[in-house]
């Protein structure tokens, strides 16, 4: 709303307390203004020829997943009492592993305070390392996981290594608790419904995803940023997600979308080898790596299978062999040679990359597929590593926008096919490349087959967006009791789901699990 606080007074209940008049001037202000902004800009998009991307999404999904907004999603209450009473616990073992590690004669220490930690790290009576950065604000030197790394990389004394490696797992552990038992525990006490809420955003984030944060009610949080949610760890014992359940008996699913990015990649360069994996259903990677490498599929190793994920991400995002060296630890001159052997078994990859730069140093912007843009004005500058930047901006903006949107269409389309088929299910959120959905456990089964089919559905891309896909999607859907606790749905040739019963059986005995 337009502001009318001429005294600009900050308070949480100034528009309560406004005058009934003042707010009704207000009002029609914003409404006023709003409707000469719309009707500029959509003549703006009608002329540029990018009024279909708000037409045939934005304008339907908005509503979509402001229902989503609104019902929130339950909270686990055993897990919560649980969870906090495990990184408690841990905490005060990495607390007590940090003091053990302290140099002699420094004293007690507290790992949360900034700049106790800093002292021990930088001072001649700890371990008197060289900081990597300092505070603009405090002249104090950082101590975030970056710079922490930093140090950690340019030291040999061990000691001082396991002190920051110990260092970065507290901070790693209090950051959890904070947000996600303390934060969840606040947010309940809040709402007084047993649920959290999440606000979803569709102009925050540069690179054109969609994104999600806590949902506030002036200084009270409603919840949690489910795009912050960390995965769960075969070597890590705490499982956030475990937190969001589906409401009483009912089943949660989650459909996943399988290397959408790259697909979206072979949909842009149109490149016949990156094509002809994606249709023969071949692993890419290890595909990939057969051609960067020269053998047979079966032969690839598992480091050469990993080597060729990393060239193919960081293709994507815009890195080149500097970046591979440091992930995976080899030679420049030999990462050199993997990206030209990419680049020889995927040439249409990078002719389209070329392209994209060409565009963006002529007009100054990148398009999606779906016609969103990016501005990046530093392909002006003088500097050439703000051109660089610019470009590797611009190339990425192009990937993860347009798969953003794909999902974005999924949603809009499965919710379509909820109305028509009149299966009783609810969308509980949407994260990345994923849709989170409840059903009745009668309905697994048919909800889980709706999920695969229509998530993989692309022939209604050509007549809203002109996009005519030339890889098939696949879905990955999985079945449980919360956003942590899943198993895989197998499906046959002809997509029935072959393994019903034993998805009955994990849920039955997930919802008999007494965490005490």
């Amino acid at each position: 709303m337009l502001t009318v606080n001429k005294n600009k007074k900050k308070s949480d209940d100034f528009w309560a307390t406004m005058p009934l008049d003042d707010l009704a001037f207000g009002n029609a202000m914003d409404c006023d203004f709003t409707l000469r902004a719309y009707h500029l800009l959509k003549r703006e998009m009608e002329e540029k020829h990018v009024h279909h991307v708000y037409n045939n999404l934005l304008k339907d999904i908005q509503v979509i997943l402001g229902m989503v907004e609104n019902l929130g999603i339950q909270v686990d209450f055993d897990y919560l009492e649980v969870l906090d009473q495990e990184l408690q616990k841990e905490l005060k073992a990495l607390g007590e592993k940090l003091q053990s590690l302290v140099p002699k004669g420094h004293g007690e220490v507290n790992p949360n305070s900034t700049i106790e930690m800093a002292s021990v790290l930088f001072t001649s009576d700890g371990f008197d390392l060289r900081p990597t950065s300092f505070s603009e604000k405090t002249q104090m030197p950082q101590i975030s996981e970056e710079h922490l790394t930093s140090v950690k990389e340019d030291t040999d004394n061990q000691d001082a290594i396991n002190f920051i490696e110990t260092l970065l797992k507290y901070k790693y552990r209090a950051k959890q608790h904070k947000t996600y038992v303390k934060g969840v525990q606040a947010a309940l006490e809040y709402n007084e419904d047993g649920r959290i809420y999440s606000q979803y955003n569709f102009a925050t984030v540069v690179t054109g995803r969609l994104s999600c944060s806590t949902y506030s009610a002036g200084k009270k949080k409603k919840g949690v940023s489910f795009h912050t949610l960390p995965r769960e760890s075969d070597s890590d014992t705490i499982n956030i997600r475990k937190l969001m359940r589906a409401d009483g008996d009912r089943a949660f699913l989650a459909a996943d979308f399988s290397q959408a990015e790259l697909r979206v990649l072979a949909q842009c360069c149109k490149d016949a080898n990156l094509i002809e994996a994606f249709n023969t259903g071949q692993d890419l990677h290890r595909y990939t790596a057969s051609l960067v490498f020269g053998k047979e599929p079966e032969k690839v190793t598992k480091e050469e299978r990993q080597i060729a994920k990393s060239v193919s991400f960081l293709i994507v995002y815009g890195g080149g062999p500097n970046k591979l060296a440091q992930q995976i630890g080899k030679s420049i001159s030999y990462c050199k040679g993997i990206f030209a052997a990419y680049e020889q078994s995927f040439p249409k990859v990078f002719k389209w990359i070329n392209q994209v730069h060409k565009m963006i140093r002529q007009n100054g912007y990148a398009v999606s597929l779906f016609g969103r843009r990016r501005h990046l004005p530093n392909i002006k500058s003088p500097l050439k590593k703000y051109q660089y930047r610019a470009l590797r901006q611009g190339m990425n903006f192009v990937i993860q926008s347009s798969a953003s949107d794909l999902m974005l269409h999924s949603i809009k389309r499965l919710h379509r096919y909820r109305d028509l088929t009149g299966l009783d299910f609810d969308i509980l959120a949407t994260v990345h490349d994923s849709v989170e959905v409840q059903c009745d456990p009668k309905d697994i089964e048919k909800v889980a087959t709706l999920l695969k089919v229509v998530l993989t559905m692309t022939d209604d891309l050509l007549p809203a967006y002109g996009i005519d896909f030339v890889v098939p999607f696949e879905v990955d859907v999985e079945v449980g009791t919360s956003f942590g606790h899943l198993t895989e749905a197998q499906f046959s040739e002809k997509g029935k789901l072959l393994n019903a019963q034993e998805i009955q059986s994990f849920i039955e005995d997930a919802q008999n699990c007494n965490f005490n």
